[in-house]
């Protein structure tokens, strides 16, 4: 037995810090130590979340605020809680599975992509004697959108981006209008970073290898940041081995250098970025130009499979350990020191001394080149395809 990897992780303003593992997730403190969560697994002092998720979290998000965090499962079930008790204030069923969700800036709606293409929006909230209705479409695409992310400032936007390689800009909340496109990445978009200390940019993230700055507005690439050129001696001292050519994989024998995240750091006017299968994060500074400068990639010892922010802290969680050798921490936190990023060892002791649950064999994770591939809806008949 093995204990199960974090597979998503996310913080809020508040200092909360959101892990999660399969169908459950724990809420930490800033410290590390846990307030809340889904797992029966904790001690009684520990609060304990209702409205469980019966299958595994795919998406979750907390408000600008951090007055709400919402979780979305495999079942296309959405539940929205109160940060203050950790209640459920709403759940409700979709239509479509998501692979994104956010919430609006004043936190009165969540915002919910699905894998048909379309962005939806539904109350956080109902009164009591309001009819919950069916969630209202925003927008639409013509294949999967991979994230959903609202700008900072006025006018206030939301962007989306997709499997066809295009960032897309629409204003909110009348988001028929489309502001701009975003043309340039070559193979499936999968993140959006926006930030407060940069309202008009956003830095998107690929499975082409590449971090792009754009000026939303106008949807003009600004600024191109290739990651072969950063990341190619991972493969060439064996550091990160090729993927193979199969339908579970994708990830062909070739080098890849697929964006899994992009977050932004407000206090250091930086993005962060996590790569699949590298044992890194890239570290961006924003400067003027507006410009991506002083690239860093930061060795992390584990493959990382997600990152957030905590304050001036990077919080990345690992992937599923690759063999007996390596360790099973769950996370590491890195913290400014004297212009470097150095390992937070009181952080990370903390969140690698948390329990999740206890599986079999830590399964690998499916590739994004899986259902980044336009195959993805349907799967060939047999392993030769």
């Amino acid at each position: 037995m093995v204990r199960a990897s974090i597979t998503l992780v996310e913080t809020s303003s508040q200092g909360h810090i959101a892990l999660v593992f399969d169908a459950n997730f724990h809420i930490t403190d800033s410290t590390g130590k846990i307030v809340a969560s889904t797992s029966d697994d904790v001690d009684a002092s520990v609060a304990k979340i209702g409205g469980a998720n019966k299958d595994r979290i795919i998406t979750v998000a907390f408000s600008q605020d951090g007055s709400l965090f919402a979780t979305c499962n495999n079942e296309k079930t959405v539940t929205i809680y109160n940060t203050a008790d950790w209640t459920a204030v709403r759940s409700l069923i979709i239509a479509k599975r998501a692979t994104a969700i956010t919430f609006d800036p004043s936190g009165a709606y969540l915002l919910i992509a699905d894998k048909f293409g379309e962005v939806h929006r539904t109350p956080t909230a109902l009164s009591a004697d309001e009819v919950a209705s069916k969630p209202e479409l925003l927008l639409g695409h013509v294949s999967i959108v991979c994230d959903v992310k609202m700008s900072y400032g006025s006018p206030s936007y939301v962007l989306t981006c997709d499997r066809d390689e295009k960032l897309r800009v629409s204003k909110y909340p009348n988001a028929y209008n489309i502001q701009s496109f975003g043309l340039g990445h070559t193979e499936f978009v999968t993140t959006i970073a926006t930030a407060q200390f940069a309202p008009n940019n956003a830095v998107t993230g690929s499975g082409d290898g590449t971090l792009r700055l754009w000026d939303i507005s106008s949807g003009q690439l600004v600024q191109t940041v290739d990651l072969q050129e950063l990341l190619e001696p991972y493969y060439t001292d064996g550091r990160v081995r090729m993927g193979v050519s199969n339908f579970e994989d994708r990830n062909a024998a070739t080098q890849r250098y697929g964006v899994l995240r992009v977050r932004s750091i407000e206090g250091q006017r930086m993005f962060v970025a996590a790569v699949e299968r590298f044992p890194v994060v890239v570290v961006l500074s924003f400067g003027e130009g507006p410009a991506l400068a002083n690239v860093r990639v930061v060795d992390v010892a584990r493959p990382v499979a997600d990152v957030a922010v905590l304050g001036d802290r990077i919080v990345a969680a690992y992937a599923p350990p690759s063999g007996e050798t390596d360790s099973d921490d769950l996370a590491v936190v890195l913290e400014p020191t004297n212009g470097d990023l150095t390992t937070d060892v009181t952080l990370s002791a903390a969140l690698n001394a948390l329990s999740t649950q206890q599986i079999e064999t830590a399964a690998p994770a499916p590739s994004i080149y899986v259902w980044g591939n336009k195959m993805y809806m349907d799967p060939p008949k047999d392993d030769e395809d």
